[in-house]
Parts: C-alpha cells; structure tokens; sequence
C-alpha cells in the first residue's frame, strides 16, 4: 500500500511534520483490523425487485464496512434497502472499497475502468486521507479528478463528507483534535469541488463508532439523495 500523502507543498507546516507518523500508526493499526473488523464474503448486497437499480459504493474504510461483519450490515446493505423501498424497485449495491484508500489511490484504480454500467455511484473517502493528513492541494487535485471521472460515467453521483473523527475512541486525543480539523479542512475541499460540479455531497453525521446503526444513519441521508437523483435522471435523460 502506498503512502497517500503528497510531499510537494512549498511550505513546512504542523500537518506535514506530523503527517509520516499519522501515516505509519494508521497503515500498522489497519493491517492489525483486516482479519476482524471488516465483512468477509460477497461484496454486494442485493435486493430483489423489478428493474433493478445499479449502485456502486466506492471508498475508503468506512466504505468498506469497517467495524461490522458483513455488508448487509454496512452503508451498502441500508442503502440498497433504502433505495428498494423508495423506488419500489430491486436494487444491487457493489462495494469497491479499501480500508486504506485514498484519493490519490482512487483515482489510480478507477482510471480506464468502466463503470458506465451502473445507474448510481457514491463516493466515500476522506477518512485516510483526513487520518494521514493528506495536503489540502492533493485532496483537492485528486477529488476534482475523482469528480470528473465519475461523473462521465454516471449521471447519478453522490459524494459524502468524512464522519467527524473528533470523537473516535480508537485515537489519542491529540490525534483526534489533529485529525479531526483536518477532517473538517477536506470536507471544506470537497464541498467546493462538488459545488463547481454541481454534484450532491451528503453530510454524515459525527459516531464515535462505526456500527450497523450508523451505517443505517447514514445510508438514510445518502438513500434520499441517491432517489432524488435518480427521479431527475429518469425525468430528463
């Protein structure tokens, strides 16, 4: 896995000092939780129906489900029920997601891919990033990349807001207090970027832990927006 911080800003701050140690705490405490606290099985969550809907969740840990044991228990199980209800439609929800994912890394694994196929996309990181102190230039590079990507291939893209890490157990409180306005910095970022693409971003609440009920909290947000969407695309395809 590679070190998603980018090293060539002209200036030396606190972030850049700090972000090497942030950096090798959260690689080592990551490869410690893969065999516990993430799903094992199919990375999918179906919903059987009529014309199913197609989405792909794309991401970083909480993405991916950490902190429960399977994705039906995760953001992709909620939202695939969320969206089924509201559309009375099937739905299959793909998760493409890493625990250590970035944007930079996102970027490289969906460069040439083709996910033209699926009918909505939502775009989960910054937790890494926010974690490993990523440059705000970096973040805003990439996630513009990101955006524009994603958006030719779909006409329904979501983006969500990192959760507050201000309040994660798992973290020192001077790593949370560092990690948690970083946080805060990149979802100022993202918001921008969203905006100059008129893409939603959905704001995730803050949870000391990831578990099933806030994944079902925020699958609720990231649901309405994903059907809102979907509504407009059917309408004025």
């Amino acid at each position: 896995m590679s070190d998603p911080r980018r090293t060539g800003d002209q200036r030396l701050t606190r972030a850049d000092v700090l972000a090497p140690v942030f950096w090798a705490i959260f690689r080592a405490t990551t490869l410690e939780q893969l065999g516990w606290r993430y799903p094992h099985g199919p990375a999918a969550v179906t919903v059987d129906g009529s014309s199913p809907v197609r989405i792909l969740v794309l991401g970083d840990g909480p993405a991916a489900g950490c902190g429960v044991r399977t994705h039906d228990q995760g953001v992709a199980g909620f939202l695939a029920r969320e969206v089924a209800e509201a559309t009375r439609r099937g739905v299959h929800v793909r998760v493409l997601a890493e625990p250590t994912a970035s944007a930079r890394s996102t970027v490289d694994r969906v460069r040439g891919a083709d996910l033209s196929g699926y009918d909505a996309i939502v775009l989960m990181l910054a937790a890494t990033d926010a974690l490993c102190l990523t440059a705000r230039r970096s973040w805003q590079r990439h996630m513009t990349a990101l955006v524009e990507a994603l958006s030719a291939q779909t006409g329904c893209l979501v983006v969500t807001s990192v959760g507050s890490l201000d309040l994660t157990p798992a973290l020192s409180p001077l790593a949370r207090r560092v990690a948690g306005r970083h946080a805060r910095l990149l979802n100022t970022v993202t918001s921008l970027v969203c905006a100059r693409s008129a893409v939603p971003m959905v704001s995730l609440d803050a949870a000391s832990e990831l578990t099933a009920g806030t994944y079902a909290r925020w699958a609720s947000r990231i649901g309405a927006v994903v059907t809102r969407s979907l509504s407009l695309t059917t309408q004025h395809p």
